[in-house]
């Protein structure tokens, strides 16, 4: 069913942002400074899409990109799409970082898969199962590198240690606090098999992997509002700002136009006692019908690329009674109240401009940078791919990275500068050439990305239909060549700027 684009309405804030813009205006009338083009985009950044729509958004902004995790192939893989814009994740590829073997707990029902840069390294937390959602319960991964799409490691079972009682759980999230201690915050049920209502829970833990004592219960369903279709309190996001810890969460059911946020606040810094942590008593994010968004939840925290702006990142679905398989995510700038909490306002409506993230680049576009060659650049000249220095002009060495025009699962690169056209593998060679929409032609320009050959914190990108072949630099051109050498391999590593 195609959703129909909703007229423009006016942003929160959009009356003192007019009053600047013509402010602005003035000033450039007198020699002052011209005014500043920003520019704008509409949710949803990703469209729903499967069983599970594109839920629970985790997204991280780490070294001028944004990360997004999420789960895929019918809930049993974990995926990271990287851009430099933050509504250009929906449309970025993803990458497969974990698909379990079968067999085992963690192998069915893959639920919220939870990013994270904990102390200098990269973790997926996930809720699993094998194949009977009764036996949920919180896994971990840990990245091999500095690189979270390369290759990870499963770190096992997320859950308090005996003799405290091992329950269902699900949503699991990591609050650090300013001393750099680690606690582990969940959704779960309170005895093993017990099922409604889903309680908040927090542990200790020793090191991100690990929890180290008992679970204390942070928050009940005890309100109204939290009970709509099921007694659930889940989706756990930390939030913190001038020392004080927010935690966010979902409540009611999730398939329901009725679920939402609601917010619980730490009172004294003592996050494992229950009566530190007080609820707001009304909810702080829920439904716009108007605007098509319909159970907002689930959400997460991002920040502007410059850093002055706070985003919060959710789910919603499009329609009324959309259940799980119709929800988007969407993402918005917030705000705070004097009282130190934060304003998410109301959910945006669908195809409403939104100004950009502040310190969001103007193009979305990758370089792809020789490892160990500083300002060495992939770039086409004559068509032939080529390693240049000094470019130009730039966008000559711009790529989009988009998935795979043969596999969604891999990665294209488009030119900036000449959109349609592909770099492709030809004879061995490396060229760029406009698409003719043959099966050929997308093989030849599908590449899988791999960690890189010579650092695994880079990247490597090997032909999708050569295995074996990768892409490297030769004496200042462009091949796909199989890699023998040391040499080789530092000529296939490339770094994404």
């Amino acid at each position: 069913m195609t959703v129909p684009a909703q007229p423009p309405r006016p942003p929160r804030g959009s009356v003192l942002r007019a009053w600047a813009g013509i402010l602005a205006l003035v000033l450039a009338a007198v020699g002052g400074v011209p005014p500043a083009a920003s520019a704008t985009f509409t949710n949803p950044i990703a469209v729903a899409s499967g069983h599970s729509g594109a839920s629970d958004p985790s997204i991280v902004f780490k070294d001028g990109f944004y990360y997004w995790a999420r789960n895929i192939k019918g809930d049993t893989a974990i995926g990271i799409a990287k851009a430099r814009r933050l509504q250009d994740l929906g449309t970025a590829p993803m990458v497969t970082i974990f698909a379990p073997p079968d067999g085992q707990p963690y192998s069915r029902d893959i639920w919220a898969p939870e990013l994270a840069w904990i102390d200098g390294r990269w973790y997926v937390y996930f809720a699993a199962d094998d194949g009977d959602w009764g036996r949920h319960r919180m896994f971990a991964l840990q990245a091999d590198s500095r690189n979270p799409q390369g290759r990870w490691t499963f770190r096992g079972k997320v859950a308090v240690p005996p003799p405290y009682p091992d329950t269902w759980a699900i949503d699991g999230t990591v609050l650090q606090k300013d001393d750099g201690s680690l606690f582990f915050v969940w959704s779960g049920w309170q005895g093993v098999n017990d099922g409604f209502p889903q309680r908040l829970y927090i542990a200790p833990m020793l090191n991100p992997t690990t929890i180290s004592g008992n679970r204390v219960e942070i928050s009940f369903p005890d309100r109204a509002w939290e009970r709509q279709g099921e007694r659930i309190n889940e989706g756990p996001a930390v939030l913190k700002r001038n020392g004080r810890l927010h935690i966010v969460y979902s409540a009611s059911a999730s398939w329901l136009d009725d679920y939402k946020l609601g917010l619980v606040t730490n009172s004294d810094g003592n996050v494992l006692n229950s009566p530190s942590w007080v609820k707001h008593p009304v909810p702080v994010f829920e439904r716009n019908d108007a605007g098509l968004a319909f159970g907002p939840g689930h959400n997460g925290f991002v920040k502007s690329p410059d850093g002055r702006e706070d985003w919060i990142v959710y789910h919603a679905t499009a329609h009324s009674n959309g259940g799980w398989g119709d929800r988007s995510v969407r993402a918005q700038r917030f705000g705070w109240n004097v009282d130190g909490t934060p304003d998410f306002g109301r959910p945006v409506a669908w195809g409403e401009p939104v100004e950009e993230p502040s310190g969001t680049p103007a193009s979305g576009a990758f370089h792809v940078e020789a490892a160990g060659i500083a300002g060495a650049l992939m770039r086409p000249r004559d068509g032939r791919g080529r390693l240049d220095v000094d470019v130009s002009p730039a966008a000559d060495a711009q790529w989009r990275q988009v998935p795979g025009l043969a596999d969604p699962e891999g990665v294209s690169f488009e030119s900036v500068n000449f959109p349609g056209d592909y770099l492709r593998h030809r004879n061995g060679e490396v060229w760029k050439d406009r698409s003719d929409g043959s099966d050929a032609f997308k093989a030849d320009a599908t590449w899988r990305k791999r960690p890189g050959a010579a650092d695994a914190d880079d990247v490597s990108f090997e032909a999708w239909n050569l295995p074996g072949r990768f892409l490297r630099h030769r004496n200042g051109l462009f091949f796909s060549e199989p890699l023998v050498s040391p040499l080789d391999r530092r000529d296939a590593t490339f770094r994404e700027r």
